[in-house]
């Protein structure tokens, strides 16, 4: 299901034919945001892995970061992004900061080139590929990693915000032994009591390339 481009061009077609407001998964509150902040300048270039729907590069934008982009499986999802990007330049003029939208398989195909990312966050990508708990989904998790690998920078860095524990982590999401842990997970509580739920924030940074 969500390993399918088609299922989510459908999904995605579906909800804006019926003028259903964007999700943004996890939440965006400042405490994700803050982690962004804490390991990235204004200059840095950084990628929203899988971006959904998701505002974060506008709010990144908005915070004052100037290099932005963000990929994603549906082609009907980066069509309209990348037409409203277009109408808001329109608006705000040539010097407004753009977010760049890419649409590809990030399995097998690095949305941005090689070298050129200091940040990436994933925020719900990886556990879409890995709710399977298969050792297919643990093979398409490697298969991003790899793409991560190429475009980030030496010594780029990792943001993960995800719903998976540690020990599903590790079973199906590892990165292996070219990004090293920046801190121990961090566990956030989102909700109240009653819609409480645990998200996981991981940080890692990529060895030095030879």
């Amino acid at each position: 299901m969500y390993d399918s481009s088609e299922f989510w061009d459908k999904r995605y077609s579906r909800m804006m034919a019926a003028g259903i407001p964007p999700q943004e998964w996890y939440g965006l509150d400042d405490r994700i945001l803050a982690h962004i902040k804490d390991m990235a300048s204004s200059e840095n270039m950084i990628h929203d892995l899988g971006c959904g729907q998701s505002c974060l590069c506008e709010r990144l934008r908005v915070a004052g970061f100037k290099n932005l982009s963000a990929c994603d499986f549906s082609e009907v999802l980066i069509k309209a992004r990348i037409a409203e990007e277009k109408k808001r330049s329109s608006i705000a003029g040539a010097k407004a900061v753009r977010i760049k939208y890419i649409q590809c398989d990030l399995r097998a195909v690095p949305p941005m080139p090689k070298d050129s990312v200091d940040l990436v966050v994933d925020k719900a990508t990886f556990d879409s590929i890995v709710y399977r708990r298969t050792s297919a989904a643990k093979e398409d998790a490697q298969g991003v990693w790899r793409q991560v690998e190429r475009m980030l920078k030496t010594d780029g860095q990792f943001l993960s915000i995800s719903l998976n524990n540690d020990d599903i982590w590790k079973k199906y999401v590892s990165p292996g032994d070219n990004f090293v842990p920046v801190t121990k997970t961090e566990k956030i509580v989102q909700g109240d009591s009653r819609t409480a739920r645990n998200v996981y924030v991981r940080k890692f940074k990529l060895k030095k390339k030879s």
